[in-house]
């Protein structure tokens, strides 16, 4: 097993004409393309070594993802930017990169810092009078609980006021556009789908866009702050 030095995270997007490759191609598309680049890739110890790769969450079959977020393992050291433009020679416009940072080697696994999805849901046969009037109902609510079905499964029963962070409508009478924040942490993931159907169940929605992702990074002056009210 490699040791790791570095821990890079990159934010991508996953373009139109690529939204319905899976998660595992996605991976797969990543490890190649830092293999082509000739990037310190980590891998794991065994007889069939892992790279070490992670992603906050998959991004749902036939979404597009603006600011989708990779982390990746490396057993040297190299400047995030040379990282940056020696893997951009290896990756397309559909799966190609936003921005590059390093962070700390220490952090909890990616997944469990991720706390919001913010989506982009444009709507077709809601008008934008009904979409406001929809949401601002949906808001004023202490609660909503929301029964899931789910084919196979058992039904899945939540609070769905609870999952959404923020809730907004733009566009224009016919061109209506909702924008989203919802809970996608491990103790609440909500899936845009699911507010579609509670709140809009005449819409017809051709595509959904995951706009960004939001981390909730451990800090020293927010764990003071809210262990005692106020910044150190």
């Amino acid at each position: 097993m490699s040791e790791a030095r570095q821990r890079i995270r990159a934010r991508f997007r996953k373009g139109e004409r690529v939204r319905h490759i899976s998660h595992l191609d996605v991976l797969r598309y990543w490890e190649r393309a830092i293999r082509r680049a000739d990037l310190p890739l980590c891998y794991s110890q065994g007889f069939t070594p892992h790279p070490k790769i992670a992603f906050a969450a998959p991004l749902p079959l036939g979404f597009i993802g603006e600011r989708e977020i990779v982390e990746v393992l490396l057993e040297e050291r190299i400047p995030p930017d040379r990282f940056a433009a020696a893997l951009s020679t290896q990756t397309t416009p559909d799966l190609d990169l936003r921005e590059v940072t390093e962070v700390a080697l220490g952090l909890p696994a990616l997944p469990t810092l991720l706390r919001w999805a913010d989506y982009r849901i444009p709507l077709r046969e809601v008008t934008l009078e009904h979409a406001t009037e929809s949401i601002n109902a949906f808001l004023a609510t202490a609660t909503f609980p929301w029964r899931q079905e789910r084919e196979g499964k058992k039904a899945r029963e939540y609070d769905l006021r609870t999952a959404v962070a923020s809730l907004a409508v733009e566009g224009e009478e016919e061109t209506v556009v909702v924008n989203a924040r919802l809970s996608c942490g491990q103790e609440l993931t909500a899936r845009p789908e699911q507010l579609v159907a509670a709140l809009f169940s005449q819409a017809t929605v051709d595509r959904y866009v995951r706009a960004g992702l939001v981390l909730d990074e451990p800090s020293a002056a927010l764990a003071a702050w809210r262990k005692r009210g106020q910044y150190e």
